[in-house]
């Protein structure tokens, strides 16, 4: 039993550099380059970090009839559609972005969109009624 117990305490260890290690630079080692994406994250999440960063980004994607008809307060609306022509009027690169709109698909290809022009700091929180009064 002992001698089992070291032998997988053993293999356990010598896989452990293996696992840990990350190189954010894509060019050194392509094989261990992650891409970066976005996180879905509750309702209560996306206010916690909207309210603990002061030049935070609410971002509505939906159209702006949608818009019209209600959204959450302080809200920047960019329709999904416009979002890559528009990415000017949004602050710089590090700025935390929660990304909405009805349901979740629209937020998820706006979120994509953002990560492939270098934003790394996006929030998906999905559909607009996961948002807590």
């Amino acid at each position: 039993m002992f001698i089992k117990s070291l032998l997988i305490v053993s293999i356990l260890f010598s896989l452990l550099p293996f696992g840990c290690e990350f190189d954010s630079d894509p060019e050194a080692s392509p094989d261990r380059y992650i891409e970066p994406e976005s996180q879905i994250v509750s309702g209560d999440s996306a206010k916690a970090l909207y309210e603990m960063n002061e030049v935070a980004i609410l971002l509505d994607v939906r159209n702006q009839d949608e818009y019209d008809e209600g959204h959450i307060k302080d809200a920047m609306l960019i329709p999904v559609a416009e979002l890559e022509d528009r990415l000017s009027e949004l602050p710089d690169k590090n700025t935390v972005i929660v990304v909405y709109c009805r349901a979740g698909r629209r937020s998820a290809l706006a979120c994509e969109i953002l990560i492939a022009n270098g934003y790394i700091n996006v929030f998906d929180m999905q559909g607009m009624e996961n948002w807590p009064d």
